[in-house]
């Protein structure tokens, strides 16, 4: 059974892209200040922060993907390029040969270690400099709408 779509309307339509603009002028912008200052990609400070965070700096493949949202083949491929540049190493999990666990390096640590000043002062200059209270209150809001809404199947789009 097919429906009609709910076109956007013209405030809706330009909301939509200010949204979609904002969004990739903060990866774009945040993107080239890391590979500027750390030579570290956006991706790869990701997976660095998420293992710098975790127990013994070590995640299980699968839990990495959750972490960062990505599907297990993203985060595959990036963890093996990131281990061929040192920043990590990856390990079949004992008791489990299909579990790869993957582990911050000390040269890892390092690259995050540069790269977080930075980092935080860019995140803080674009997003947060801009932002009062009540308009974070209300964007935080919309936020946690939107991440714990229902995902819709291709059949009722």
């Amino acid at each position: 059974m097919s429906t009609q779509p709910r076109w956007l309307d013209d405030e809706e339509q330009q909301l939509w892209r200010l949204i979609l603009n904002g969004f990739n002028k903060i990866s774009r912008t945040i993107d080239e200040r890391l590979q500027e200052g750390s030579d570290i990609s956006s991706s790869e400070f990701s997976v660095l922060a998420a293992l710098s965070e975790a127990e013994d700096r070590t995640l299980r493949l699968r839990e990495l993907c959750e972490e960062l949202g990505w599907d297990r083949s993203r985060a595959s491929h990036q963890v093996t390029r990131m281990k061929k540049r040192g920043l990590l190493t990856k390990n079949k999990c004992p008791g489990d040969a299909r579990g790869v666990l993957v582990t911050l390096t000390d040269q890892g640590m390092s690259h995050l270690e540069d790269a977080v000043p930075d980092h935080v002062e860019t995140v803080r200059r674009l997003v947060f400099d801009h932002l009062d209270t009540d308009r974070a209150d209300k964007i935080s809001e919309f936020f946690t709408d939107v991440i714990t809404s229902k995902d819709l199947p291709a059949n009722q789009l």
